[in-house]
């Protein structure tokens, strides 16, 4: 039982920091209705940032670096939404836009190898790497669940400032119906770009933490933007919360499925988003 709750806890860790790779993608196409495949690019260029800052600014306090790379991510984000994104979302077909974001991911990709190199780079956070804290009969690593806390803390902030904001109700109409937002007065073009920048900086946050946690390459995009993917789907298309809850069971088969097979990497996980999508057709419910 003690190792059951163990694997438990760190699933859901694990989880929390799935749901953040989420929850960009998931905002992104709640409100634009845009598949971004430069969001796992952007998720790596926020990690190489983080990384950047703090060998140039070693004494930097770790939140300074995380608001500076998360910024700086944020504003690409915005800068790529108004040059490009935005002008292919005048084109009636959505294939239109997915296409752009994916020359922009080749783009972004091959210029993070071209500036940075294509080692493998990683987040010293010092003595918070090692440090674990001791609940009950259970041992877990601090960093997990500072982790955790974080995802917590940027869902709970999502979810607020969508309630109760002038900009969460301006997402709001535009996600339900955007012809008639832009009837009522509001500014859907520089709503789309708040939410693009949004969308970089939680991509950003999510890279940082990731960095933390393993190294990173200018070519793992591909494989956060799967996961991201999964999450998305699984969430329901759009929704943040849900984006929570898919990240949580994604993590948790992770880390249950390397116990039972350690050699399986992700392999259960795709599996269980697989069966999970045949269980919803066979229904008739997609999303």
């Amino acid at each position: 039982m003690t190792a059951m709750f163990e694997l438990i806890l760190q699933g859901i860790t694990l989880g929390g920091l799935y749901g953040v790779i989420g929850a960009g993608l998931a905002l992104t196409f709640g409100v634009l209705r845009v598949v971004n495949l430069s969001h796992g690019e952007l998720i790596t260029i926020g990690a190489f940032i983080a990384v950047g800052v703090t060998a140039l600014a070693p004494s930097l306090p770790l939140v300074a670096v995380v608001v500076l790379a998360c910024a700086a991510c944020a504003a690409l984000g915005g800068l790529l939404q108004v040059a490009f994104v935005e002008r292919a979302m005048a084109f009636r077909d959505p294939m239109v836009p997915m296409l752009v974001t994916f020359g922009i991911a080749v783009i972004l990709r091959n210029l993070l190898v071209e500036s940075a190199g294509a080692d493998l780079r990683g987040l010293n956070v010092g003595g918070l790497a090692q440090a674990s804290l001791q609940l009950g009969p259970v041992t877990i690593g601090a960093l997990p669940v500072v982790t955790l806390g974080i995802a917590v803390i940027v869902f709970g902030g999502l979810a607020s400032v969508i309630r109760h904001t002038q900009f969460g109700r301006e997402v709001r109409a535009l996600s339900d119906r955007p012809d008639i937002a832009a009837l009522m007065g509001i500014r859907v073009a520089r709503v789309h770009i708040k939410v693009a920048a949004l969308a970089a900086g939680l991509a950003a946050l999510a890279g940082i933490l990731l960095a933390m946690r393993a190294s990173v390459s200018p070519y793992s995009g591909v494989s956060y933007l799967l996961i991201a993917f999964e999450v998305v789907v699984l969430g329901g298309l759009g929704s943040t919360r849900g984006a929570f809850a898919a990240g949580v069971l994604l993590g948790v088969t992770q880390v249950a499925s390397a116990w039972w097979d350690s050699n399986a990497g992700l392999l259960y996980v795709h599996l269980v988003f697989f069966a999970i999508l045949v269980v919803r057709a066979m229904s008739g419910r997609l999303s």
